[in-house]
């Protein structure tokens, strides 16, 4: 009788001694399951306000010509494109220290193009409801390309912004159906450029029609 009490009482203890340690188990298994749950609910939050708040980013992350009245559609640092300047080089980025802008009233009343320094406007153009700026999209291949252009007297100045399997901010203008200068701001998005894809532009200072220069149809 005493072996049996001495294989019960030790049968007790193994199971107390298992259970508890279930138990600890248990509770650090929940504590890390709750603990990752908040980490990616705080993280979905976090991808979420990032989502939804291009505008922000934009003026935060880049230099802009922006004003404080004003919400950057583009901002995107502008890098000299050089052609063949070697045999063996297709092109050449050359930096430029510029920067290029869209930007739009807050009120919706003004679409402003800016290019220059970060600290000086060298160039400005703004759309009127008389002279709207043009718009266009255009899709080659898995490249698509939303293109903003306007007249500056001889001279056609081109705002490409290219996605799907395309990336980065180009200006392109032209003379006479000739490219005379361009630029490119690099493919890495908030690094190079920054476009607020989520905002729509005033409809009466932006119009839908084909570009002027046959390269750019």
């Amino acid at each position: 009788m005493c072996t049996k009490f001495k294989i019960s009482l030790l049968t007790f203890i193994v199971l107390s001694v298992c259970g508890c340690n279930d138990q600890i188990h248990s509770a650090q298994n929940k504590s890390d399951l709750e603990n990752l749950t908040n980490s990616q609910n705080d993280q979905s939050a976090k991808n979420s306000k990032t989502a939804d708040d291009d505008s922000i980013k934009v003026n935060g992350l880049m230099a802009t010509h922006c004003n404080k009245n004003e919400e950057a559609y583009i901002n995107a640092k502008m890098q000299k494109v050089l052609r063949n300047p070697t045999p063996n080089e297709a092109y050449r980025l050359v930096p430029s220290g510029k920067v290029m802008s869209i930007c739009v009233a807050k009120d919706r009343s003004s679409l402003t193009y800016r290019f220059g320094k970060s600290d000086t406007v060298e160039f400005e153009k703004s759309a009127t409801v008389g002279h709207p700026f043009g718009s266009y999209f255009r899709q080659t291949g898995r490249v698509s390309e939303s293109i903003l252009f306007f007249s500056n007297g001889a001279y056609h100045y081109y705002i490409t912004n290219s996605g799907g399997m395309g990336s980065g901010v180009s200006v392109d203008v032209y003379k006479d159906n000739k490219l005379v200068t361009e630029f490119f701001s690099g493919n890495d998005s908030y690094n190079d450029f920054i476009v607020a894809t989520n905002m729509s532009l005033p409809k009466d200072l932006v119009k839908e029609q084909q570009p002027l220069d046959k390269p750019m149809q």
